[in-house]
């Protein structure tokens, strides 16, 4: 049996009674909370449904091989923080580095190509806006460079789409990425949520 969580006016889900037990120890989910099953008619206090029904000591073992035989696995174990002085060191030079290191990566979340050509889509803006400058022509420069900088923005918002596809459904993690957060701090907050991904798995598999 499958049961939604209600955070706010958010819904969650759907999570198995393990999977809820799972959110609820990483703080995802509060026990004030509110959960609805397939068969219930209303909403009630997650306390109240972990308080009731009990795990099936089935139900972790069982899933676990269909979850373990699609799961992708994360990027480099990089702290967000060392990302970060790095960023800082190199002038932002190893952002766009780890940008492209994470489209490639999103690649194999959802299939698609996507965010890897539009972060590619920097450096080569970049470049043509450089030759077309030195060759006295600087409106079309830097029309080239910025046409390069939304690219690379419009790439890490599909890094961004690629993970919450694939940690809502594949692995279901109940990921939400803020857009103003992505937008400002790019691959350090991506980086961010994909060291909390990796405790999450790390939990499940000593669950």
């Amino acid at each position: 049996m499958n049961y939604f969580a209600k955070k706010g006016d958010q819904k969650l889900g759907p999570y198995s009674l393990t999977e809820l037990h799972l959110q609820v120890q990483l703080g995802n989910i509060a026990l004030t909370d509110l959960a609805q099953s397939e068969g219930m008619t209303e909403w009630t206090e997650i306390s109240k449904v972990l308080g009731n029904i009990p795990i099936p000591a089935t139900a972790a073992p069982s899933a676990a091989p269909v979850v373990e035989a699609q799961k992708v696995p994360l990027p480099f174990n990089l702290h967000w923080g060392v990302l970060l002085l790095l960023d800082a060191i190199s002038q932002n030079t190893f952002n766009f580095i780890w940008a492209l290191y994470l489209a490639n990566w999103a690649r194999k979340l959802d299939g698609e190509n996507k965010p890897l050509v539009l972060v590619a889509m920097y450096p080569a803006g970049i470049i043509a806006g450089v030759i077309a400058t030195a060759n006295h022509k600087p409106p079309i420069g830097s029309f080239l460079i910025i046409a390069g900088l939304i690219a690379y923005i419009i790439g890490v918002f599909s890094i961004k789409s690629a993970m919450e596809a694939y940690y809502n459904s594949t692995e279901k993690y109940g990921l939400i990425l803020g857009s103003g957060m992505t937008f400002f701090f790019s691959t350090i907050y991506l980086q961010y949520h994909i060291n909390q991904i990796r405790k999450w798995q790390k939990a499940t598999i000593t669950a």
